[in-house]
């Protein structure tokens, strides 16, 4: 006898999600592939410079991470469910508005270039996985027929 799974849902199993999350989770997706495949194999072109053994330890595990959020994306957007997706942007929202706040951190530049690198990822990236995540967790919450 064969374990029960759970199929790929049909048409009729899916929840109505926006295109524009669809949308917003490809491209989402294509940046994360980037970042995990130039972690893996292309660290000097997003890192630059020559990496030592203890600055390579962190990159890979960047690269895991990034790795583990592909998959997950990637599953979330085939099986169109709401509560999954919810979980994935919520995900993404975490990652991103952390994120916010490192880069301006660690980076070498002008007050100016800090503050527009605050701006930028919350107008590409924060407030618009707020909302698909505001707008996810409506639909799976949502009363079924």
């Amino acid at each position: 006898m064969t374990a029960p799974h759970d199929p790929l849902p049909t048409s009729s199993t899916r929840d109505p999600i926006p295109r524009w999350i669809n949308a917003l989770q490809v491209v989402i997706i294509a940046i994360l592939a980037y970042q995990t495949y130039a972690a893996y194999f292309a660290h000097s072109r997003v890192y630059g410079g020559a990496i030592d053994d203890r600055l390579s330890s962190v990159i890979f595990t960047l690269a895991g991470r990034n790795a583990m959020m592909l998959v997950v994306s990637l599953i979330a957007l085939r099986r169109q469910r709401a509560a999954f997706y919810a979980f994935a942007f919520l995900m993404h929202l975490l990652r991103d508005a952390q994120d916010m706040f490192i880069v301006p951190l660690t980076d070498d530049g002008s007050t100016a270039s800090r503050v527009m690198v605050l701006v930028v990822f919350a107008l590409i990236f924060v407030i618009p996985e707020a909302v698909a995540l505001k707008k996810l967790r409506e639909l799976a919450c949502r009363p079924t027929a």
